[in-house]
């Protein structure tokens, strides 16, 4: 039985447009599709049919998270896609994690064009690589008490995710990282990688590496005012543009 959701941004939603065209946008580790929102609705209102699923394990309980693992990300990424195939184009978009499930899902949904956000190559916290072995030693991880706050009280409400989670989704996690940047090296098609400088989970060079990775077809965007979850700080509309740019 999959537990209720513990927020209502957790659930997902799609919006119907006119263009022929659809994003799915995919949220990252621990996340929720409502960290989608704000970009959904600048999209939609450029008359993009925008679908954001819940990940598998999302939005209910770390428990619930820990009895996925990366191929369960993926087959969700692929089921969203899927429900828009028909449409004449599809994009996708991913943050941090989603970024990497984006890019391993990508050439299968015969994605048009593949943007990440602050997608992670190298973490600031180290002891994640050891999440594959360290899960059986030290079961689970809590965020900070008090994690960074979104530097814009505009879309502070949508500030949601698990307060922990179990060290076995972790090293799922390294598993994702590792395929979706071995994927970034084989596909090529128009792309945007867009980092911010101040992240403080994904070390900023990993912009650089991933861009490099994707090749000549891809756009380094930096962002200068904005901490990991981008899209709820003060440069989420510097990535609005920027994607919308990339498709049109």
């Amino acid at each position: 039985m999959i537990p209720d959701l513990f927020t209502p941004h957790a659930a997902p939603f799609r919006v119907e447009g006119t263009r022929g065209e659809a994003f799915v946008l995919v949220h990252g580790f621990t996340g929720i599709p409502g960290h989608f929102r704000p970009m959904a609705e600048f999209l939609a209102d450029h008359g993009y049919t925008v679908n954001v699923p819940l990940l598998a394990g999302h939005g209910t309980t770390p428990d619930h998270m820990a009895s996925m693992t990366a191929d369960d990300w993926v087959t969700s990424v692929r089921q969203a896609a899927k429900a828009v195939a028909d449409h004449r184009r599809v994009h996708l978009v991913g943050l941090s994690m989603g970024g990497h499930l984006a890019l391993m899902t990508a050439q299968d949904v015969a994605a048009a064009t593949v943007t990440t956000i602050n997608t992670p190559v190298l973490v600031v916290n180290k002891r994640l690589y050891l999440a594959p072995v360290a899960h059986r030693l030290i079961p689970k991880v809590s965020w900070p008490e008090e994690p960074p706050p979104p530097l814009d009280p505009e879309v502070a409400h949508l500030w949601e995710t698990y307060d922990w989670y179990h060290t076995v989704s972790a090293a799922e996690l390294v598993k994702v990282m590792m395929r979706g940047y071995r994927a970034a090296r084989r596909l090529r098609r128009p792309s945007l990688v867009v980092q911010s400088k101040s992240d403080e989970s994904v070390l900023p060079r990993s912009g650089r590496l991933l861009a490099g990775a994707l090749g000549e077809g891809c756009r380094l965007l930096w962002l200068e005012d904005s901490i990991h979850n981008a899209l709820l700080d003060r440069d989420r509309h510097l990535i609005h543009q920027a994607v919308l740019d990339l498709v049109s």
